[in-house]
């Protein structure tokens, strides 16, 4: 039998080559079955409305008591609605009824949280009477739902958005008049969590409940505030801000008549001694080391918090304030009849959502330039409390934002915003004529 020609390779030619079998195509995993992307935590589901493989997270806080079986059950409500949401608890040993406390502690956890959260919060006197039930969405898209009486204060902000849960397709008619936790705003958090916009939820809100938000007062080289409420280690949050210390050294703490000295962290203090420092949620707080500042000192709300401070002086203005490229015109009957005057006087402010503190300069019975970096948009309405110094309450205004100079503008004139009053009765006007007028003859001007 002849014998096969090797090929020049020293091999055998290979035998005729078949098609390959047809295979049937590789059936592909249900989408839930996916491997997750590079940096994605396994398990993720993807939701629409809250970005690429977020899981849902649901927070809780309330006054409920954390021994109760009531935050359970608003958990329970979640997860029937959406079982793989994520629950946490932020707190629910909020002193009872206190919407100021709830309120506070929701300003110092909401930030902690992706953005993508939607926050639960009962602190609800009210329950079951004709106080309305919201959802509030603030101008970073974060959603907080519960009751319209103030607990929301510190997240409505301008640009924010309030909607009263009042449609009977999506939200769900409430077994109880004195549970709405748990039949009302449970389920509609995990609604929203499930990626669904709160603008189905009812009608827009226009006048949210605003809490009468504690703010400080500065005034050169002093700082006014009060006690607020105490943390679980009995270390008193206060009304003052680090804004409102800015630029500034402090020189001086007085609590309740008592000195506390200033210090960066807890462990600078001996054991016992009185404290003031600026905490992790941003606001001045008092302390006792290793002990309870609100029980040794009874620094609870209310207590007088006095801050003095080493204030760097500051450099003429050259150019009237009010002279910002942007803005729509004052009235010709504002510009008519106000006298102004350039001063520094300490003043409180909000469109909506918390009071801000700066300074107001260019006065008079007619509108006030307000010194901020952050100005409020041209057309904006804002409420507005100024001290006058020959006045014992603060003077209670309301204007709206007529000039705006940007930060770091061209001309180099200070940042800040014009504000023409719009409802200031004849006796208000009065007072601040009077003010200026004062003024003008003390200063010779």
């Amino acid at each position: 039998m002849a014998r096969a020609r090797k090929t020049t390779a020293g091999r055998y030619p290979a035998p005729p080559e078949k098609a390959p079998p047809r295979r049937a195509p590789p059936r592909r995993a249900p989408p839930s079955r996916k491997a997750p992307r590079p940096g994605k935590a396994p398990g993720a589901v993807w939701r629409p409305g809250i970005g690429p493989r977020a899981r849902p997270l649901v927070t809780l806080l309330s006054d409920f008591g954390a021994g109760s079986g009531y935050p359970a059950q608003m958990k329970g409500a979640v997860l029937r609605a959406l079982p793989q949401a994520a629950v946490v608890d932020v707190s629910h040993e909020v002193p009872p009824f206190d919407v100021l406390a709830g309120a506070l502690l929701l300003e110092a956890c909401v930030p902690a949280f992706p953005e993508h959260a939607v926050h639960v919060a009962v602190v609800d006197p009210g329950v079951g009477t004709a106080r309305r039930p919201v959802c509030a969405v603030d101008p970073r898209g974060r959603r907080l739902v519960g009751p319209d009486n103030g607990l929301f204060t510190p997240f409505l902000l301008p640009g924010s958005r309030v909607f009263r849960l009042a449609n009977p397709k999506v939200v769900p008619h409430p077994r109880s008049t004195t549970f709405h936790g748990r039949d009302l705003f449970a389920p509609v958090a995990a609604w929203l969590a499930a990626g669904n916009d709160p603008a189905r939820l009812g009608p827009r809100v226009e006048d949210p409940v605003l809490l009468d938000w504690p703010v400080a007062l500065r005034r050169r080289g002093e700082v006014r505030g009060v006690g607020l409420v105490p943390d679980s280690f009995g270390n008193v949050i206060t009304s003052i801000t680090a804004r409102d210390l800015a630029g500034a050294t402090v020189r001086e703490v007085r609590v309740g008549g008592r000195p506390a000295r200033f210090v960066s962290t807890f462990g600078d203090g001996e054991p016992g001694e009185l404290l003031a420092l600026v905490g992790s949620g941003g606001r001045l707080e008092i302390a006792v080391r290793e002990g309870s500042a609100a029980a040794a000192v009874g620094a609870g709300r209310g207590t007088p918090v006095e801050v003095s401070l080493d204030v760097p002086a500051l450099a003429p203005e050259a150019t009237p304030a009010t002279l910002g490229k942007s803005g729509m015109p004052r009235s010709s009957d504002n510009k008519r009849r106000s006298n102004r005057l350039y001063h520094e006087l300490p003043v409180a402010y909000r469109s909506v959502g918390s009071f801000l503190t700066d300074w107001a300069t260019n006065i008079s019975q007619g509108g006030l330039f307000i010194n901020t970096r952050h100005p409020l948009p041209v057309g904006t309405n804002v409420k507005i409390l100024i001290q006058l110094p020959m006045t014992e309450l603060p003077v209670h205004l309301v204007g709206r934002v007529t000039r705006v100079t940007e930060f770091g503008n061209e001309a180099n004139v200070m940042p800040g915003m014009g504000i023409e009053f719009t409802d200031v009765d004849a006796a208000k006007r009065e007072q601040l004529e009077a003010f200026v007028q004062k003024l003008r003859a003390e200063l010779g001007a």
